[in-house]
């Protein structure tokens, strides 16, 4: 996959430790909650929220997700975290970016948009093995988890496929700054700043499929 001609800022070590921890303890809840394997709400149409541009918007999901199954990954979704994608679904050299914000607190507020694997056309589980072993971690415990509970920032108003990219939120002063600002240019900001409780973003081989509808 071509890469965007954005700059992104630096992946943070910081994130991928917080991160594994906070999966592990969602991994219990996939297992009881999705024994059957769906890795889908089948809802076309169904809307979400989403941070644009400082304003927040409706995105509109007319179809399923899509991850590139040339990159392998033990969860059922086939979505794996910590590598790009080989390819996306449609030949675009130039994508939108859909950054998943995931607070890695209790309690945050605003509450995030999605709770836990339960967006729609969204996958129920991620794979998170590829960064397992930088971690000292066992591959086989992150094998399969739920998606985190997370919120939505866009890098414009467009729609098509959207490339998934994750950012870590680790702590209520940040999301609130988040919230506020409900753009991509405060979390760079944020990103940019060291200790601000912003770190990331971190590839994946997702994309989802939606269009801003509404403002």
């Amino acid at each position: 996959m071509s890469p965007s001609r954005r700059a992104r800022p630096p992946l943070r070590r910081g994130f991928l430790s917080v991160l594994i921890g906070l999966c592990l303890a969602l991994a219990g809840v996939a297992g009881v909650a999705y024994a059957s394997g769906s890795t889908t709400r089948p809802v076309s149409g169904a809307t979400t929220p989403a941070w644009s541009d400082g304003a927040t918007v409706t995105v509109q999901y007319p179809q399923s997700f899509f991850c590139d199954k040339s990159v392998p990954s033990a969860a059922p979704s086939g979505c794996e975290v910590g590598t790009d994608a080989n390819v996306g679904p449609v030949a675009n050299a130039d994508r939108s970016v859909l950054y998943v914000l995931v607070p890695l607190f209790a309690n945050p507020s605003p509450a995030p948009m999605c709770a836990v694997a339960s967006c729609p056309n969204h996958p129920l589980d991620i794979d998170l093995s590829r960064i397992a072993g930088a971690l000292g971690a066992s591959p086989d415990a992150v094998r399969s988890v739920a998606l985190p509970a997370h919120s939505h920032i866009l890098d414009g108003n467009a729609g098509g496929w959207w490339d998934v990219k994750i950012v870590a939120v680790t702590n209520q002063t940040a999301w609130s700054a988040l919230a506020a600002g409900r753009s991509e240019s405060v979390m760079n900001a944020l990103l940019a700043q060291p200790n601000s409780g912003v770190v990331g973003p971190i590839p994946t081989n997702l994309y989802l499929f939606f269009n801003v509808v509404g403002h």
